[in-house]
């Protein structure tokens, strides 16, 4: 007698915390898939705004809601969940009007050595004025490939915050700047929350140093780069730079969906290197975070690991007052001016 009632004492307690634990998924679920119905594009902006207030309201007035027949409305609290999770799963990009910087994709064509990339951008950025958009086509000679630059563009107030780009060098002296962004529709500014919610296009830029990098110093106040040379034989670039390429025709074929987690700045980057180029393991939280990167990359034996990363980081920013491209008679000459000032005053 007194084990059957511990035994049921044992087997309430177990149903409270599975009712418990089933309670904080839903209720965490519901949030989710609101701003999920928030964030969808293609939905009209009411609907938007509505569904993203009545559907976790519903859902949880379903599962909350107490006897008779509770059974029922949880099962209709999960129906919903699994009808919106399962259109959320399928769901795929929609097409907008893009702002003029990203209003073409690039396009990779590989012949043995030789590589030629449509829509490689050299726009002209002035301060105080709108960019100008300027789209090439450029070729390049892929045995030439004589090393990369990582670049980390920190931003914001929080040392977690930054953008990742890489520079591949030529022995021409021209560079490959590839940078992935989250692509930006007309009458939109970056939402960095929309990332977690499948929201936006992932967009592989392809432009030059005085594109890319005069963008951001062009800014007021202008933002901060660090350029550190990156620690691999030019045939395990050029691995890594072919699958960029790749990766850059197929979201144009497909385009895909820029994540915050999963499919960012820094971690498309990652998941693009091959093993003889950089290996990390999910549960490495400076995978997630590239405003820690630095010293991710130093252990990695991706870029000098001398000196602590902050004082790696200080001697490898670039000076403040630097030259715009338009002074130097190519992109290269400027590239060459740039590295020549690194180390913030």
């Amino acid at each position: 007698m007194g084990m059957t009632y511990m035994n049921l004492l044992a087997s309430s307690h177990t149903r409270r915390i599975l009712h418990v634990l089933a309670t904080v998924l839903v209720v965490g679920f519901s949030l989710y898939g609101g701003l999920a119905i928030f964030y969808w594009l293609g939905w009209p902006v009411w609907l938007r705004y509505c569904g993203a207030i009545i559907f976790p309201v519903v859902v949880l007035g379903l599962w909350l809601w107490p006897k008779p027949e509770y059974l029922i409305r949880r099962g209709l609290a999960v129906g919903l969940l699994t009808i919106l999770f399962i259109g959320y799963a399928v769901k795929t990009p929609v097409e907008q009007e893009w702002v003029p910087l990203m209003s073409r994709h690039a396009s990779v064509a590989i012949d043995g050595d030789f590589v030629t990339i449509t829509n490689f951008r050299d726009a002209v950025h002035r301060t105080g004025q709108p960019s100008v958009p300027v789209w090439t086509t450029e070729s390049f000679d892929l045995s030439q490939l004589t090393g990369a630059d990582l670049i980390i563009q920190p931003f914001g107030t929080s040392k977690a915050t930054a953008h990742i780009l890489l520079s591949l060098g030529f022995a021409d002296g021209r560079h490959i700047v590839v940078s992935m962004e989250s692509r930006q529709a007309k009458g939109r500014a970056f939402d960095a929350v929309a990332g977690f919610f499948r929201h936006d296009q992932i967009y592989p830029e392809l432009a030059t140093e005085r594109d890319l990098f005069w963008e951001r110093l062009a800014r007021t106040p202008p933002d901060n780069l660090q350029i550190y040379p990156i620690r691999k034989r030019p045939e395990v670039l050029r691995a890594y730079l072919e699958r960029i390429f790749a990766f850059t025709n197929n979201v144009r074929d497909t385009p895909k969906f820029y994540s915050t987690l999963d499919e960012s700045c820094m971690t498309a980057f990652i998941n693009l290197a091959p093993e003889s180029f950089a290996s990390v393991p999910f549960y490495d939280v400076r995978r997630w975070i590239p405003g820690y990167s630095l010293s991710l990359f130093q252990q990695l034996d991706l870029v000098d690991d001398s000196l602590p990363a902050d004082e790696l980081a200080r001697r490898y920013s670039l000076q403040p007052n630097l030259q715009a491209p338009d002074q130097f008679s190519s992109d290269a000459a400027w590239s060459t001016y740039v590295r020549q000032h690194r180390g913030a005053l």
